[in-house]
C-alpha cells in the first residue's frame, strides 16, 4: 500500500499544474518523426511584440541561415537585440537530429513573455524548415500566471520553404552535401509552404528523403518543470498522507 501511495504523489507531481507569478523554467522535447535530420531547434520565449517570420513575407537573416544550413547564429543576435520582448530562449545541443530521435532542452521564462516559437532546418533541402512564431499561431506556455506549456505536431504540410533559395536540388547547392551554392528563388522569394522533394529535379534527388503533407514530421512538446516549493509542498503532504497510514495500520 505505501508504494502504492507513492506511485499515486508521483504521478501527482508529474500532471502537477504551476502557478507561475516569477521566473518558470520549461523543458523541451524535439522527437523528429520523420524521414528528414533536423539541424538543432532553437526555441524563443517572448511576448507578442516579436515575431520570428512571417508567412508570405521575406525571410530574416536568422531564417534565412537557419533554413539553408541550420546556423542559428543570425537568429542569435536577433534576439539579443530584442531586448525585453524575449523572456528566454534555448536551442538542442550537439549535431543534427536523426530521424527517430528524441533530444531535450530547458530555459526559463515568465508570464510577460509567454509565446514559445522555434524553428530547425530539414537538413537534406535547399532552403526547407519547420517551425512557428507570433504570425504562425506560437505556443501559449500560460493560463494567465499559471504555466501549462504546449505541444506542436508539424505535419508535412506545415514545413516551410525560405524562399531564400531556388530548390534545385543539386549537390552544388546542398550544404550536406558539401555544396555552398545560393541559387536565386524563382517561385516568389517569400517564405511559405514547402512543396516537398521534386521528383526529377536535381542530380541529388535520390538522396532527398521526400514526405508527403500528412506525414509527420517532428513533435515539439514544451513542460514546466516543477519548481522547488511546489516540490516540496508535495512531498510534505506525500508524508503525512503515509504518516496517517501508518496509524491506522
Amino acid at each position: 500500500m505505501k508504494k502504492k501511495l507513492a506511485q499515486i504523489a508521483l504521478s501527482i507531481v508529474g500532471l502537477a499544474v504551476i502557478p507561475s507569478a516569477y521566473a518558470q523554467t520549461f523543458q523541451v522535447k524535439v522527437e523528429n518523426l520523420g524521414p528528414q535530420p533536423l539541424s538543432p531547434l532553437i526555441g524563443i520565449a517572448h511576448n507578442a511584440g516579436f515575431d520570428i517570420f512571417t508567412s508570405g513575407s521575406s525571410a530574416s537573416l536568422g531564417i534565412k541561415r537557419i533554413a539553408e544550413g541550420g546556423n542559428t547564429a543570425a537568429l542569435e543576435s536577433i534576439i539579443a537585440g530584442a531586448g525585453s520582448d524575449i523572456g528566454g530562449w534555448g536551442k538542442v545541443a550537439g549535431g543534427p537530429i536523426a530521424p527517430g530521435e528524441t533530444r531535450i532542452f530547458s530555459f526559463t521564462t515568465d508570464a510577460s513573455h509567454p509565446f514559445f516559437s522555434f524553428a530547425a532546418m530539414l537538413g537534406k533541402t535547399n532552403d526547407g524548415w519547420i517551425g512557428i512564431g507570433q504570425g504562425d499561431e506560437a505556443l501559449n506556455l500560460f493560463s494567465g500566471s499559471t504555466a501549462i506549456g504546449g505541444s506542436y505536431l508539424a505535419l508535412g504540410s506545415d514545413a516551410w520553404d525560405a524562399g531564400t533559395e531556388y530548390n534545385s536540388q543539386n549537390a552544388a547547392d546542398l550544404g550536406f552535401l558539401g555544396g555552398s551554392g545560393n541559387p536565386v528563388d524563382t517561385e516568389g522569394g517569400l517564405i511559405r509552404h514547402h512543396a516537398g522533394i521534386i521528383s526529377g529535379r536535381g542530380d541529388s534527388e535520390a538522396q532527398l528523403p521526400a514526405w508527403t503533407q500528412n506525414q509527420e514530421l517532428a513533435r515539439v512538446t514544451v513542460a514546466p518543470v516543477p519548481e522547488p516549493a511546489t516540490m516540496a509542498t508535495l512531498g510534505l503532504g506525500l508524508f503525512g498522507l503515509l504518516k496517517r497510514k501508518r496509524k491506522q495500520n
